[in-house]
């Protein structure tokens, strides 16, 4: 199956761009409006459904995949899984572009295209998480499988609010504030779970194995993470769908431990490799290795854009990590809410530390030149976020204007140019290393 392997990357990275150029629709709106009556909420949907569908997730099953083969097994095939997701990410597009989780007109009958779209990617998310858990069936668990099996609960746990939305769509109880509530699982716990444990797993297989391996309580602080996230999820959705009292304090502490695992494992991996690194260029030369050292040695950067992007993909993880303690008290969420800061903080969290973090990981998991202006995005995404400061609170109102809409406009651009760069230049790269059979010469090998 490793022939699957290079194009499931081509399409996830495909689908970002689709998924940028969309966003980039939605900032332009501000000014001009939406063409084609198209609705704001709908394309918000269809942009980020996108996101979610078609460009993390098939790219963490890739890197689910090459964890599995590093711990002595093999996920059955997990490179055509990550092309059908991505290929179902992309057949939801249109429904939630034109009509959102409303019915659409189809051959004479309204029918919930979108939720059905949903439902056909649901069925490859259950299909991974089955070929998952075939292949990594008692395998010891390295820090990167172990960081993986969390996120993989939590995509299955996130995955009950797209199936709470449809059955309450189809058996008509469906209510503006049972919707907001299940969408609000699975969107939230799918990024946070799915994507921000996942992300770490993959920064730690390809930049942060050393690190990872000599952190303390590892293990300890990734199940703590996974059991908060899912605590917190699920006694939200008891209290806003179900009206179940009593289950803010749960919230909250589950909310707090999570928060503080997150900010743990990400601030010691960028420390502790940090410190690995001093440690072997400081060291002499061996003829032969040092069998009494107790730390295992950082090997020689190969890809320095690649980790530097990925060391910023971590401290933006531990930011987030930072926000959540925040918001996870009543009057932190209050000042959050009231300033306005969800969408800036949300922007650092997706295209920062999860978008950023997969471009630097999948560098070391094909080769660099898969996406070669890594640095160049990097900065764009900077740029794009502190282009969205002065849309919130924290703004002085006496510096504020229309200039704000063009700048959060214009710099939105930037992005999806370097990526359609990097899709093109990456191409160009795997056509010439590619063989007279069509087999490209990778390092690693994926089911």
């Amino acid at each position: 199956m490793l022939r699957f392997q290079y194009p499931a990357w081509r399409l996830a990275l495909l689908s970002l761009l689709l998924a940028m150029l969309t966003g980039a629709v939605l900032r332009f709106a501000f000014l001009y409006g939406l063409p084609l009556n198209l609705r704001f909420d709908d394309v918000r949907h269809a942009h980020s459904h996108l996101m979610f569908f078609s460009w993390a997730t098939p790219a963490l099953m890739l890197f689910a995949a090459e964890a599995t083969r590093r711990a002595g097994g093999r996920l059955p095939g997990g490179g055509l899984v990550a092309v059908i997701a991505a290929v179902a990410g992309l057949v939801a597009y249109v429904p939630f572009l034109v009509s959102g989780y409303r019915l659409m007109p189809l051959g004479g009958r309204d029918l919930p295209l979108s939720m059905m779209a949903s439902g056909l990617n649901g069925l490859v998310w259950y299909l991974f998480a089955a070929l998952y858990l075939v292949g990594t069936w008692r395998l010891t668990r390295h820090p990167a499988l172990r960081l993986l099996d969390g996120a993989v609960v939590l995509l299955l746990v996130s995955s009950a609010g797209a199936v709470l939305l449809a059955a309450s769509g189809i058996g008509g109880t469906a209510t503006p504030v049972t919707n907001a509530a299940f969408v609000d699982l699975f969107l939230t716990l799918f990024a946070d779970g799915w994507f921000g444990v996942g992300v770490l797993a993959a920064l730690v297989l390809t930049h942060f194995g050393v690190a990872a391996r000599t952190t303390p309580y590892f293990g300890v602080a990734t199940w703590l993470l996974t059991l908060g996230l899912a605590a917190r999820s699920l006694a939200r959705l008891a209290a806003d769908a179900y009206s179940v009292p009593g289950v803010a304090g749960l919230e909250t502490a589950a909310a707090v431990i999570a928060a503080v695992s997150w900010a743990y494992l990400a601030l010691s991996l960028v420390t502790r490799q940090h410190a690995a690194l001093r440690r072997a260029a400081a060291s002499p030369a061996r003829a032969e290795p040092d069998t009494s050292e107790v730390a295992p040695a950082a090997e020689p950067i190969t890809d320095l854009p690649g980790y530097q992007v990925a060391v910023a993909a971590t401290w933006l993880i531990a930011l987030k990590a930072l926000v959540e303690l925040v918001i996870a008290l009543p009057a932190g969420e209050s000042l959050y809410l009231s300033l306005g800061l969800r969408v800036l903080f949300l922007h650092a969290f997706l295209l920062g530390a999860v978008t950023l973090g997969l471009l630097a990981a999948v560098r070391g998991l094909l080769a660099p030149r898969v996406f070669a202006p890594v640095r160049a995005f990097a900065w764009s995404v900077l740029v794009l976020v502190v282009c969205l400061v002065p849309l919130t609170g924290v703004w002085p109102t006496s510096l504020a204007g229309r200039w704000m809409l063009w700048a959060a406009a214009w710099s939105s651009l930037v992005p999806p140019v370097i990526v359609a760069a990097g899709y093109a230049t990456g191409g160009r790269s795997a056509r010439l290393k590619t063989g007279p059979h069509g087999t490209g010469t990778r390092r690693t090998g994926l089911a």
